[in-house]
């Protein structure tokens, strides 16, 4: 059945499968089948759910089957130019002269331009840190060469050096494996796989019509894909990623509609002034074409603008032409938008349907539009070009598709796999240059190891030949392990101690690393300045010993007594080393006998108030000082009664309470005598104001007494 092919076009709207023949020069499609998904299985021409799709591609299978009593077994496909890129290749070989060159000779030196190409979109890859994998959808060939000359075909010709170039098209793996995991899901094997413009444009754009300047656009429900011709070749593809769906979307919210209906709503507008249907509320409303246009508008600008813009940068210029192809081209006011933005005259930009594309029989009305022009191009480029030369191999569990040129090695498959071939061999793990006290000191690394290579479970090379449905595990190489250093890797030292309250404590030396302080088991980074030194500060020794740190940190604490700012010290800890007093930051010798105890670790009120104070007033006393006794004064902190064993805290506010001393003006009588008159009256008074036996006295009154006449 080399003259018939079975083709699928998967879109992100629908999928149209068709079986079509090639009898001499003329082509015929026997049967066709087109099934709209349920669901949104597909997004901008990516499969997102692969079952779904499955399902669809299994239903178009079975009712093409049954009506043509045949078997599919195969089929050609494209794939959409979402997140495409495009490499050059080129390649050359010495031949005998005097041979022909054949069919078979030109595709092996194409295959070799497409790796090439892959090769340096690999490298390039690795250079921008691009962990994607990507994988050859499709190639045009620019040209071919014969002995440095220019030839339009290689076949049949004799020479000693065939040249030719190519623009090979890359997708992304995840997309090209999702597509052929729907494939076989629905029990297909892939014939021929190229990109969704490439194979529109193979049957658009026929060679004789490539002497122009022209670009394709292929509007579809997900992507609009381009491709640009000049002087003969095919000279850049690229993706835009707008399409049918975004115009779909906005009638949606518009509209408040659901997709499906906003779906109807657009195609209907193509052929009618007027259409009246249902929002999600069941409301009927009458929308003119007019109205819709002015909605959509702000997307078919948008559309128009990015499309021409990559026609300008791809092209240089402003194109003969633009062609346009999808079903997305019939959106109304696109092609005299698109004319506008490429400053063309608006017959410059025209649909090209399949009409004009030849001799075909066409039954179905799907393909006899604009958007026929895909899954017929995917069957015209399957027929006309021969199926790129597959083969599936297993690459750690991973089925691998690869381009088959004669000699597949190991390291050309893991290459096509996305492997990465720079970094196989583990490279020896980085040494360390440390500087000890002034002494520079290089510590080597561990040696890598090579990597695992075995082909249907025999140890294999990269150069090892592989064969169709070979088995490829790979384990990469480990690279060595970095040099690791520890301190006590560095250093030699003896323990020494002191005695701390009695007890031994081991003294560690003073080590620091780059400035900070470290400790035996630390590690030691490249190019570290390690410095050490014997001496120890008693704050070290405690910490050893096992005092908290929080003993060893003088506080100043702020407070306030009947209003007066005042401020204390406090050490919570008192220290001796050999019998005399020492502070923290003091250093200690070897041997040295350290002795220490616990302070309170915070202040009470009784370090700042003492008992007398708190039980004894000071009066004047016709200008005499006196202290006399009185019954326990009520304290307040921050308002509230407090004893002497209360703890101090930052800011707080320590009230004596004056009036609640309990002493008297009789009380005075205890310490001092006051000679009685034979006559007249005593007059007392408690600051300036008359008073008597029982009038209370506080901490500075002064008191007046005294016989009057």
């Amino acid at each position: 059945m080399d003259n018939r092919v079975f083709a699928l076009d998967i879109g992100t709207r629908k999928i149209v499968g068709l079986i079509m023949e090639k009898k001499g020069n003329d082509l015929h499609v026997l049967d066709s089948e087109m099934i709209e998904h349920q669901t949104r299985a597909m997004l901008d021409g990516q499969i997102h759910d692969v079952e779904a799709v499955a399902e669809v591609i299994r239903e178009i299978k079975k009712r093409l089957e049954e009506r043509n009593g045949i078997v599919l077994e195969k089929a050609a496909v494209a794939a959409a130019g979402r997140a495409l890129k495009t490499e050059w290749g080129e390649t050359k070989k010495k031949r005998a002269m005097l041979d022909e060159i054949t069919q078979e000779e030109v595709r092996a030196l194409e295959i070799e331009a497409v790796q090439e190409a892959q090769l340096k979109l690999v490298q390039d890859n690795l250079q921008g840190q691009d962990k994607v994998s990507y994988f050859c959808v499709g190639y045009s060939v620019v040209y071919y060469e014969l002995d440095d000359q220019k030839i339009g075909s290689l076949v049949g010709q004799r020479g000693s050096l065939i040249k030719t170039a190519v623009i090979a098209t890359f997708l992304p793996r995840v997309v090209v494996d999702s597509l052929l995991s729907s494939l076989k899901r629905a029990g297909l094997d892939i014939l021929s796989l190229t990109l969704e413009p490439i194979a529109a444009l193979s049957i658009t754009i026929p060679p004789n019509m490539r002497l122009l300047n022209l670009a394709l656009v292929d509007i579809g429900a997900g992507t609009s894909d381009i491709a640009i011709v000049k002087n003969g070749d095919i000279v850049a593809y690229a993706m835009v990623p707008i399409g049918g769906d975004e115009l779909t979307e906005v009638l949606a919210g518009q509209y408040l509609l659901d997709f499906d209906t906003a779906e109807t709503l657009k195609r209907n507008l193509a052929e009618n002034e007027e259409v009246k249907i249902a929002d999600i509320l069941g409301n009927e409303i009458l929308i003119s074409r007019e109205e819709a246009v002015k909605v959509m508008e702000p997307v078919i600008i948008e559309l128009c603008q990015q499309v021409a813009g990559y026609i300008l940068t791809l092209n240089g210029k402003v194109p003969d032409a633009v062609l346009l192809v999808g079903g997305g081209s019939l959106t109304p006011t696109l092609l005299p938008r698109l004319a506008d933005e490429l400053k063309l005259p608006g017959q410059r930009v025209g649909i090209r349907t399949p009409d004009k594309f030849g001799k075909f029989s066409l039954k179905a009305d799907y393909l006899k539009g604009p958007q026929g022009a895909t899954p017929l191009g995917i069957a015209y480029y399957s027929l006309t070009h021969p199926p790129a030369p597959f083969i599936k191999v297993q690459i750690n569990g991973r089925e691998i598709m690869l381009w088959n040129t004669g000699e597949i090695n190991v390291g050309k498959a893991l290459l096509s796999s996305g492997i990465p071939l720079n970094n196989i061999y583990g490279r020896p793990g980085l040494g360390k240059t440390i500087e000890v006290n002034g002494v520079v000191k290089v510590i080597k690394g561990e040696i890598g190891t090579p990597p695992v290579i075995r082909v249907n479970g025999e140890e294999a090379g990269l150069e090892t030949l592989v064969q169709e449905g070979d088995i490829i595990e790979f384990i990469p190489g480990k690279e060595g392990k970095e040099a690791r250093v520890l301190v006590r890797d560095l250093l030699n030292i003896e323990d020494t101690y002191v005695l701390v309250n009695g007890e031994r404590v081991d003294l560690k030396p003073k080590i620091e690393i780059n400035g900070v302080p470290a400790g035996m088991e630390d590690e030691v980074p490249d190019r570290a300045k390690v410095t050490w030194q014997r001496k120890v500060l008693v704050r070290e020794v405690l910490l050893l010993a096992g005092v908290a740190p929080e003993y060893m940190e003088e506080k100043v604490y702020r407070y306030y007594l009947n209003g007066q700012e005042m401020f204390l010290r406090w050490y919570p800890l008192k220290v001796k080393v050999d019998g005399r007093a020492a502070g923290l930051e003091e250093e200690v010798a070897p041997l040295a006998e350290l002795q220490y105890e616990y302070n309170r670790l915070r202040p009470r009120l009784r370090d700042i108030v003492k008992d007398g104070e708190i039980n004894k007033i000071r009066v004047i006393v016709n200008d005499r000082e006196i202290i006399l006794n009185s019954r326990p004064r009520e304290i307040k902190v921050d308002g509230q009664k407090a004893d002497l064993d209360s703890e101090i805290t930052e800011g707080m506010r320590i009230e004596i309470d004056r009036e609640k001393n309990g002493a008297i003006l009789s009380d005075i009588f205890r310490l001092i005598q006051i000679e009685p008159a034979s006559s007249g009256r005593l007059v007392m008074e408690v600051d300036g104001e008359p008073a008597g036996f029982t009038t209370p006295i506080y901490d500075n009154s002064r008191i007046k007494i005294r016989w009057e006449k």
